[in-house]
């Protein structure tokens, strides 16, 4: 039977040859073909699968993609063909090695990358192989696969591409299994990509002067920016990992949300609760943070001149606020400041 099918294989009629194309992978799909058939099988829909249109091999492939016992050669090919062919392969074909899928990624083009980024259950080798490529988005792909094992290449790939991509970020702020040290690097990061993303989002021709479409972009970001901020830092306390350290880092590179959700993590109060105790007691309601949160009185200055360039301190600090805040590192202890904290934001 075979050798009558590879006859036909040299048939020259496209109408007749497609019919056959599609005759022979209905064969393969059916049951699984003995040792001995299925290299030939396996050749003769190469051949086939060389000459027939895209369309035909489209459904070649959507015939294929689902079938375990699928001839192996075919399947690489198919899945090596243009995307639009490789999809349903190397979606969910079984057949697919992961040395076939390393070099896909090494080989094949973007689009491929994409795809096998997708692909469920894929291993570090196969991450590895599409983080060398550093593409957005492929990496944004990755970052959504929350089925994937991501390499330490992988990792480190998809932090960099972070810093300049918002989407990526937030994606990222939601997997559990992105070292904790590479999360605090791109939180960092994440107010200037969403802005980044907001501007393009809107087009070039917006006005950032324009008294309504600044707000609307500054609200848009301050949202986002809380959400990613929350989700952040209660991943660090969950890791046990959250400290002073980073809080005053998250201010000094003007992450505002971050730093409020860092500092009223460590007083054991709401992000709420600091806004509104700040906004009421000024620098005495930042000492009291800092003594509430454990954060030495030499990191303080440090502190009110990081809240002061985001406005978030109008006064000067005079004589009597900086008084006012040393008797705090002195007479209050954690839990008495923790305390008038609490009370000063309940006073707004």
């Amino acid at each position: 039977m075979m050798t009558a099918l590879s006859s036909l294989a040299r048939v020259k009629d496209p109408a007749s040859r497609a019919q056959l194309a599609l005759g022979v992978t209905d064969i393969c799909a059916a049951s699984p073909l003995s040792r001995r058939a299925e290299p030939i099988a396996d050749e003769l829909l190469l051949t086939l699968a060389r000459k027939a249109e895209q369309r035909v091999r489209m459904a070649m492939a959507a015939r294929l993609a689902d079938c375990a016992w699928a001839p192996h050669e075919v399947v690489r090919f198919l899945a090596f063909d243009a995307p639009a062919v490789a999809e349903p392969i190397i979606a969910r074909s079984v057949r697919l090695t992961e040395g076939d899928l390393v070099r896909l990624a090494d080989e094949g083009t973007r689009d491929h990358r994409v795809l096998i980024a997708n692909r469920p259950n894929i291993t570090i080798a196969i991450t590895s192989a599409l983080s060398r490529h550093s593409e957005i988005v492929v990496m944004r792909a990755l970052a959504a696969n929350t089925t994937a094992s991501l390499s330490e290449l992988a990792c480190e790939t998809l932090s960099a591409c972070a810093r300049t991509d918002a989407i990526l970020a937030r994606t990222l702020s939601t997997r559990p299994d992105l070292p904790e040290i590479l999360a605090g690097e791109i939180a960092t990061h994440i107010a200037d990509a969403l802005e980044d993303e907001l501007v393009d989002e809107f087009g070039n021709g917006i006005q950032l002067d324009n008294a309504v479409k600044h707000d609307t972009v500054a609200s848009a970001i301050a949202d986002d920016d809380d959400t990613l901020a929350r989700k952040l830092v209660e991943k660090l306390v969950a890791a046990g990992t959250l400290n002073g350290t980073f809080a005053l880092r998250s201010l000094t590179e003007g992450n505002d949300a971050l730093f409020d959700y860092s500092i009223a993590s460590l007083c054991t109060i709401s992000a709420t609760q600091w806004r509104k105790a700040l906004a009421a007691g000024g620098v005495r309601a930042a000492a009291l943070a800092c003594r509430s949160a454990r954060i030495d009185r030499s990191v303080f200055p440090t502190i009110l001149r990081g809240l002061q360039r985001s406005g978030r301190i109008q006064s000067e600090l005079g004589e009597d606020a900086m008084t006012g805040a040393a008797k705090v590192f002195a007479n209050y202890t954690v839990g008495s400041a923790h305390d008038a904290l609490r009370r000063l934001a309940d006073s707004v």
